[in-house]
């Protein structure tokens, strides 16, 4: 029997209709995928500071970092079109080479450009895994069930929320910091033996035909015009985060080039429109931007400003985490029964305690302010995350033709790493910019969480270019449930 004949009539979706039989194992393998994600970031995180003290180069610090957000953008969007017109199993199965790949690189790297390189292969499997993933989801999935996967993405970070930071910190003091990026591979194959069988079985795992394909509405993206986003990214932040002469040049440049690589990778040449489409996509952008750009400063703020140890700063980035997946949570109860105008107003309401919470944690930013207001406001920004992430991406699938689902999903995700990307750089050269002008570290953080402010803002006005009704070329092609 499919997923979709023992569906129940009314009330939301139970859980066991993601967790049983075949579309059960390849909920887990997506789990484990999602999961692998989240402790591979928390735990490099922790071991950072170790890996400086190896391999020296202190300038090359931050781009161990944003090389696997630049390398996502690249590619997202390849990896969707991949997914598209090969089906997901073999892109995912590439993802995860790739991916070890770059965990052995940075393992065994000798010095800190090597390690950054493995830092980039890293992120080219992350990105591709997360395209597929949400494009699986797509096409794998029932409408009424999706939010429940997505809740299920959310509630793997908790776990590695809550101890990924200090096994990281373990790894490095005990057997060393390479084994951060070994011990995470027998995972990953797990997860492959999980996943890439089901979606081989399934009609979704393979190539789809020749004349399915022609007929199917053209968003392919050209390969360059990911790696121009990508090279324009890296110029663009690489200016904005130094106060030198040449970091102008270098962001205008890394404009002229990401700005017309985006709108071709946006509404590729001779692709129908997707009316609705950008507004989802411009909502993905902002939030993350707004969320992302204080997100990332918080533990500073507490331990440079406010004399706080790391061990009390860490609290304020495993709040929000448990937040995201308690919002999430309760999203994936009510995404379905929102009505009309209900991806409009759950962004909305997500974005209002976002907001909130950007005002609440800026309090710390002054001597006597309440550590307890911005821990707490914190925690529940990570709960209108919750709410609004996965729902922005609801509204991008609902926006999805039969054929290029992964494809325009992976338009979100991309629009997700960017916001993120964007939204970290900006705040980085305010606090940069701070310095520069002797202003102070209070200056740049107020200057970062002003931006995030100013995102959220705008977000709430742009939420509301989600109402409406989807089209009804694009509503009806459910492909239903993996049999």
């Amino acid at each position: 029997m499919s997923a979709a004949a023992s569906r129940p009539t009314g009330g939301p979706p139970r859980w066991r209709q993601v967790l049983w039989g075949r579309l059960g194992r390849l909920t887990l393998g997506l789990f484990l995928l999602e999961f692998l994600a989240a402790a591979q970031t928390l735990v490099v995180m922790a071991a950072m500071p170790a890996v400086l003290h190896t391999l020296g180069h202190v300038q090359l610090y931050g781009w161990a970092f944003s090389a696997p957000g630049l390398a996502m953008l690249a590619a997202i969007p390849l990896a969707g079109r991949a997914a598209d017109r090969a089906g997901p199993a073999r892109p995912l199965g590439a993802m995860l080479a790739v991916f070890v790949l770059g965990n052995l690189v940075s393992a065994g790297a000798p010095t800190m450009w090597a390690f950054v390189a493995g830092r980039f292969l890293q992120g080219v499997g992350a990105g591709a895994q997360y395209a597929v993933s949400l494009g699986t989801v797509a096409t794998a999935y029932p409408e009424d069930l999706r939010a429940r996967v997505l809740a299920l993405f959310a509630a793997a970070w908790i776990l590695p929320g809550l101890v990924g930071p200090s096994a990281g910190a373990l790894l490095a003091s005990t057997v060393g910091w390479r084994w951060a990026f070994v011990a995470p591979l027998p995972l990953a194959a797990l997860a492959a033996a999980l996943t890439l069988p089901e979606l081989r079985r399934s009609r979704m795992g393979a190539a789809r035909p020749r004349k399915a394909r022609e007929a199917a509405p053209r968003r392919a993206v050209a390969i360059g015009w990911p790696l121009l986003l990508a090279a324009g990214g890296a110029l663009l932040l690489a200016g904005l985060t130094t106060v030198r002469t040449w970091g102008a040049a270098a962001a205008i440049a890394g404009l002229g080039l990401g700005v017309p690589a985006l709108r071709r990778i946006v509404r590729p040449r001779g692709a129908p429109p997707r009316p609705g489409l950008g507004a989802a996509l411009l909502a993905g952008a902002l939030l993350t931007f707004a969320f992302f750009a204080a997100d990332g400063f918080l533990p500073l703020l507490l331990t440079a400003l406010r004399g706080r140890s790391l061990g009390e700063a860490s609290l304020v980035v495993t709040l929000p985490t448990l937040g995201w997946a308690a919002g999430s949570w309760w999203q994936s109860r009510h995404a379905g029964t929102a009505g009309e105008g209900g991806h409009a107003a759950l962004v909305r309401g997500g974005t209002a305690v976002i907001t909130l919470g950007i005002v609440g944690v800026g309090v710390a930013l002054f001597p006597g302010g309440p550590l307890g207001v911005a821990y707490t406001a914190w925690g529940l920004a990570g709960v209108g995350m919750g709410v609004a992430y996965p729902t922005v991406y609801l509204a991008t699938m609902e926006r999805a033709g039969g054929g290029d689902e992964a494809s325009t999903v992976s338009l979100m995700a991309m629009a997700d790493s960017l916001g993120t990307s964007v939204g970290a750089g900006l705040g980085g050269s305010a606090i940069a910019l701070a310095q520069g002008l002797g202003a102070g570290l209070r200056a740049g953080l107020a200057g970062a969480l002003g931006l995030a402010l100013a995102a959220a803002l705008a977000l709430l006005v742009a939420a509301g270019r989600l109402r409406g009704p989807v089209p009804e070329a694009v509503a009806g092609t459910d492909p239903g449930p993996v049999r």
